[in-house]
């Protein structure tokens, strides 16, 4: 299982690789819908949308709590996903929003201590700061990168 160093710099890859062919698109790109009835504004605006709510669970695992608040569940995916899209931001400011999401996500991640990065020898499982970079972070990109590079062929 990954150290944090490796956990990091996984998550760092997968952003380079998503980042790096939408960073010259120019606004009327971010309109055009291409993973299901959303558009790259509602893509990036659903990953941002995670971001913020697993740096908040990132930082409440920092200081001994569970990740999830009381009350809490993010096991259903659609629904929250359903409340992120809507809070896209047109053209390039989505990149910028984007960005900041990510970037506040992975100095959170980075802030954990190192302990909570590995496999837990008991459960035979990630420990917490690696399943908290998977589901949001690398699955995220690995999830719509193919979809993002056949859109971006049909541009062309």
């Amino acid at each position: 299982m990954a150290t944090q160093d490796e956990a990091l710099g996984a998550l760092d890859e997968g952003y380079r690789r998503f980042r790096e062919p939408i960073a010259g698109l120019d606004d009327g790109a971010y309109s055009e819908p291409w993973l299901g009835t959303w558009n790259l504004s509602e893509c990036l605006a659903h990953m941002a949308g995670w971001y913020r709510e697993m740096t908040s669970a990132i930082e409440r695992v920092g200081r001994g709590e569970r990740p999830a608040p009381e009350g809490v569940d993010y096991s259903d995916a659609d629904a929250w996903n359903r409340t992120f899209a809507p809070n896209a931001v047109p053209g390039r400011a989505a990149l910028d929003d984007w960005d900041a999401a990510y970037r506040a996500y992975r100095a959170a991640a980075a802030a954990l201590p190192g302990s909570l990065y590995g496999e837990d020898p008991q459960k035979g499982r990630p420990l917490i700061g690696n399943r908290l970079l998977d589901g949001a972070g690398v699955h995220h990109f690995d999830e719509h990168q193919p979809e993002l590079e056949h859109w971006l062929k049909s541009r062309t």
